[in-house]
């Protein structure tokens, strides 16, 4: 591992890199906060940036697996590798979170979100950006924003492979090849995992066999696989100018087990899918196949003065199993100006076509969105003894063919007071509207749904290791979905607050510490507390660099008080503490080793009730790279 693992929950970027020795803060930039390249120390809004590097040496497989190290995001998943998983950042759902891959919208108009299938092989960095972002992004991005940036060619050909096996016959591998010229490069992987899992169902709470996992009763395992391929590339026609192009498709298979009626009880519970006849559950379907296919093209212009991007991406969704299909376009045109030192204003426009193909005797759904939008950012360095102070502002306008027209905004202010120490605070207002799944799917559509109105704000005291950030976030007509009516909109004000306490350090250039801890509040419009919310959650790692080419990494997490309902009721799916190890050897330059264990303690937990987790489990590696 590196010398300090992120587990960022600053205001504005308090981000280590793993290679804090070779690499300085100042070099990492993100583009998710204002929609343009800036370094991380310029930002006023919470942001982390999880590097290559460190996906590397703590050997996440997948987004959701890197997400569940940062302790201000709580996952919730409904079995092993590939099964249904969403994240709550700062207590607010994954349907509140626009993901970008490479600047594409990754959210599933038609079927869920389905970030169980990001293979994270060929990631350069993931940003994190928290808090309402809709006045830089739109609607989508009430709860912030996640952008994966994947790598670039390096100039040369260059190679890289990887290879893992481990527990429950998983096997994982991917091939990436890369070339750079001064004017073309192209890089271009294919990533694979394959596993037979687990059974995705366990024993609810509250019933005779509860505690006991799936292999001891003799439930079917449900397997995983993903193929994941991409290619990028681009060429330089003139110094200033760019095109590029790039397309990502992913094949992925799961099977599952699902949660039904039962009959004999009166209540919904979840049941391994052999066992579904005996236990008087409805129909339901045990596996899913997804192929989603993701395409970008893209001209950049850039002078002393303008930065100019012109793109069009096509985002495809297909659940072959369903039969959902649909897709998201998008033709974006933005200019960035420079117009004096530490200063630029942004500016741009998109049109945006969603749509939901005809399925199972519903017509063909659509909606469009128009948008114009307006950044200004401002960097002073003041004469006096303070640091530097920073302003951002920002304003969108959206016109929907199918909702009300909203103008959403954005403000930030950071103040550096003595040295590395800074206050911070930001204020956002942001716009929700139900997806085309919500309104006209298969499970629990309503068509009568209204968009949601969110205003958050956060104010941040920090340095380089130590920052304590407070946050509130107030959403109207919270969309939110009832196992009896389906979705619905929750009347009046729900309540996200919280503070966030983020400490990291590295000790006689042999240790690195990192530790996290949120205290989350959040209640709907009566007051009671929303489900699946820990109300704390401790994030901490331990890095020991036994020499240059060796280092052991433990990784700790601790899961307070949590429930499966509403209103603190159901099944506790809390106060459990889970504890990981990785281990990495570089051989030489060309070879890197690894094993790592999950679970150490073989700790039983449910993060949902009547779905299991992983037991004990281990892997080992190999990296080639030429």
């Amino acid at each position: 591992m590196t010398k300090t693992l992120t587990l960022s929950l600053l205001s504005s970027t308090l981000l280590t890199s793993l290679y804090a020795n070779t690499i300085e803060l100042e070099e990492v930039t993100v583009e998710a906060a204002n929609r343009t390249q800036q370094n991380v120390k310029d930002i006023t809004e919470s942001v982390t940036v999880i590097t290559a590097e460190e996906i590397e040496e703590t050997r996440v497989r997948t987004l959701g697996e890197a997400l569940s190290r940062l302790s201000n995001i709580a996952l919730v998943n409904n079995g092993g590798l590939g099964k249904s998983t969403s994240f709550l950042t700062r207590g607010m759902d994954s349907k509140r979170t626009l993901v970008l891959i490479d600047g594409i919208r990754y959210n599933n108009v038609t079927f869920g979100i389905q970030y169980e299938h990001i293979l994270l092989d060929n990631v350069d960095r993931i940003e994190i950006i928290k808090g309402a972002q809709s006045g830089v992004w739109g609607a989508d991005a009430s709860a912030g924003v996640i952008n994966i940036v994947t790598k670039q060619a390096q100039k040369g050909t260059h190679v890289l492979a990887t290879a893992e096996a481990g527990s429950f016959n998983t096997q994982q591998g991917s091939l990436q090849l890369s070339h750079k010229t001064d004017n073309f490069d192209i890089i271009t992987s294919v990533s694979r995992i394959k596993t037979e899992g687990f059974s995705a169902a366990e024993p609810n709470s509250g019933t005779t066999d509860f505690g006991k996992r799936g292999d001891e009763l003799g439930y079917e395992k449900d397997a995983y696989t993903n193929n994941t391929y991409n290619i990028k590339l681009g060429y330089n026609f003139t110094e200033q100018d760019r095109i590029e192009a790039s397309y990502q498709r992913i094949d992925a298979f799961t099977e599952y087990d699902g949660s039904a009626y039962n009959f004999t009880t009166g209540n919904y519970e979840t049941a391994d899918a052999e066992n579904y006849d005996d236990l008087g559950f409805g129909v339901s379907t045990y596996f899913e196949q997804t192929d989603n296919r993701f395409y970008s093209a893209a001209y950049k212009h850039k002078d002393k003065l303008n930065d100019v991007a012109l793109q069009y991406s096509y985002s495809y969704f297909n659940n072959k199993t369903s039969k959902y299909k649909g897709n998201v376009q998008e033709t974006s045109l933005q200019d960035r100006i420079d117009y004096m030192d530490n200063s630029f204003l942004r500016m741009g426009g998109s049109y945006q076509h969603f749509e939901h193909e005809a399925i199972n005797g519903v017509d063909n759904k659509n909606y469009n969105g128009k948008a114009l939008y307006l950044s200004n950012y401002n960097k002073f360095t003041p004469l006096t003894s303070l640091g530097d102070t920073i302003f951002t502002q920002s304003l969108r306008y959206d016109n929907f063919s199918a909702f009300e027209n909203k103008t959403t905004g954005k403000l930030g202010a950071k103040q550096f007071v003595h040295e590395d120490i800074y206050l911070s605070a930001n204020y956002g207002s942001a716009y929700n509207i139900p997806s085309l799944s919500q309104l006209y799917g298969n499970f629990g559509a309503n068509p009568n749904l209204a968009p949601e109105k969110t205003k958050s704000a956060d104010i941040t005291l920090g340095n380089d290791e130590l920052s304590l950030t407070y946050f509130y976030n107030k959403v109207d007509n919270l969309i939110d979905y009832d196992f009896t009516l389906g979705y619905q909109n929750i009347s009046g004000v729900s309540r996200f607050k919280g503070v966030e306490i983020a400490y990291n350090d590295d000790f006689f250039d042999l240790f690195a510490l990192n530790l996290g801890y949120t205290y989350l509040d959040a209640k709907n419009a009566d007051g009671e507390f929303l489900r699946s919310r820990p109300k704390h959650q401790i994030d901490g790692n331990l890095v020991y660099y036994v020499s240059e080419d060796l280092n052991i990494g433990l990784n700790g997490q601790y899961i307070g008080e949590r429930y499966d309902n509403d209103d603190r009721q159901g099944a506790q799916t809390g106060k459990y503490a889970v504890f990981n190890a990785v281990i990495n050897y570089t051989i030489n330059d060309n070879f890197t080793v690894y094993g790592k264990i999950d679970n150490i303690t073989d700790k039983y937990y449910q993060v949902r009730d009547g779905y299991a987790t992983a037991e004990r489990s281990y892997y080992a590696g190999i990296n080639a790279s030429f």
